[in-house]
């Protein structure tokens, strides 16, 4: 973001702040999808996320007045988010806490017999799309939550270590570090899972 687009954004937070409602909405509209989307991929589910992306706009609405501007809006509003989904409690995977092994071992034991046809005559292509998809939701939830919010920030938002590090509250070369053994953890895992997926069909 550039300096004349930095100095409009405050201006729009002053704006706020002060009452303007329409300032105020344009800040919401401009941050809820990205937040909407962190919280998806931290919590799992779409009521847990919906939820959450509500706690964490009114987290915003209410602390405006302390955006001070060092760094971008965007940048902010991650890091209310991802402190808030960090310790969030009331997500369906934090009473049914998963593992790759406990994953991994579910998967192996499983026999594509017991599971349903739910094709429908939809293309491979597509069912390859959405099985990728719906591991990848499950992987996540493997990892503690900090790791999840490291690797999402730098994998699936592929978010700058500076900017990463700044949102998380640690040094760049900390959150690199950090970000590569996560991703080694799960290339491991991710080719133990596609052997146990080809075994099975």
């Amino acid at each position: 973001m550039n300096k004349k687009q930095n100095e409009e954004l405050k201006a729009l937070v002053d704006k706020a702040t002060s009452g303007d409602k329409n300032s105020l909405e344009t800040l919401i509209a401009g941050v809820q999808d990205i937040v909407f989307n962190l919280s998806l991929r931290m919590l799992g589910t779409f009521a847990d996320a919906e939820d959450a992306t509500q706690d964490i706009l009114l987290k915003m609405i209410t602390h405006l007045s302390s955006f001070r501007g060092d760094s971008s809006f965007t940048t902010w509003v991650f890091r209310i988010a991802s402190n808030h989904l960090k310790n969030y409690k009331k997500h369906m995977f934090a009473h049914y806490p998963l593992s790759f092994k406990y994953y991994g071992n579910d998967i192996e034991n499983g026999k594509i017999q017991d599971v349903p046809d739910l094709t429908q005559n939809v293309e491979k292509d597509i069912l390859a799309e959405e099985l990728k998809m719906s591991c990848t939701n499950v992987m996540l939830q493997c990892l503690d939550m900090e790791s999840r919010c490291i690797f999402i920030l730098g994998t699936m938002f592929k978010i700058d270590s500076r900017i990463a590090g700044d949102i998380l509250e640690m040094t760049p070369e900390a959150y690199r570090q950090r970000l590569s053994r996560i991703r080694k953890k799960w290339q491991i895992f991710e080719r133990i899972l596609r052997r146990i997926w080809q075994r099975q069909m």
